[in-house]
């Protein structure tokens, strides 16, 4: 088992991390927001996870253990493999699928990008007793959800509503955006 590689950012290419390791660059699989803001020629640990197939054997990584540990609880899910898998970690946040997954909330997890109906309440069926419910409130997640359609990266939207709470810690949705807004254009 390879836990975790330590390297040189060369960038991304498809939806890969590129990590100079010596005499070796490697091609590691991720999701769209690990790494998204790290600088070429910048040292970089990947937290990985070596899947074998038949035909394939890839390394899919991370930028935190805790990404990593969603990921391995993910695919452990029948019918859901590891390319559905960082799709979905791709399009929420660790925070969004804990807490949902958790509280069995299978509207919330269909409305994720490759999860449908079914696939949520598989999900919620296999994995609610392996989370917990995260210590984010309902309005800041809805706040990072509407950042990130508006095309920010998820880290920084996330970076953005967690400053503007503590700022404002009893602002409404729409207040907390624009507070958001406003520390992210100074970025």
């Amino acid at each position: 088992m390879i836990e975790q590689i330590r390297g040189r950012f060369l960038g991304r290419s498809e939806g890969k991390v590129l990590v100079d390791v010596g005499n070796i660059v490697l091609g590691i699989i991720c999701d769209a927001e690990s790494f998204s803001e790290t600088t070429e020629g910048e040292e970089v640990v990947v937290y990985t996870k070596l899947i074998v197939s038949q035909e394939d054997m890839s390394i899919y990584g991370f930028n935190s253990k805790e990404k990593r540990d969603v990921f391995e609880k993910l695919i452990k899910v029948s019918k859901l493999g590891p390319k559905s898998a960082i799709k979905i970690l791709s399009s929420a946040s660790i925070e969004l699928l804990s807490t949902a997954i958790a509280n069995g909330d299978i509207e919330r997890l269909s409305s994720i990008p490759g999860i449908g109906k079914k696939t949520a309440e598989r999900i919620v069926a296999e994995l609610k007793d392996e989370f917990e419910p995260m210590q984010v409130d309902e309005v800041s997640l809805e706040a990072i959800e509407a950042l990130v359609s508006l095309g920010y990266a998820k880290s920084q939207a996330q970076n953005a509503v967690k400053h503007a709470r503590k700022e404002f810690p009893d602002a409404s949705l729409s207040k907390l955006i624009k507070e958001s807004l406003k520390i992210l254009s100074k970025m």
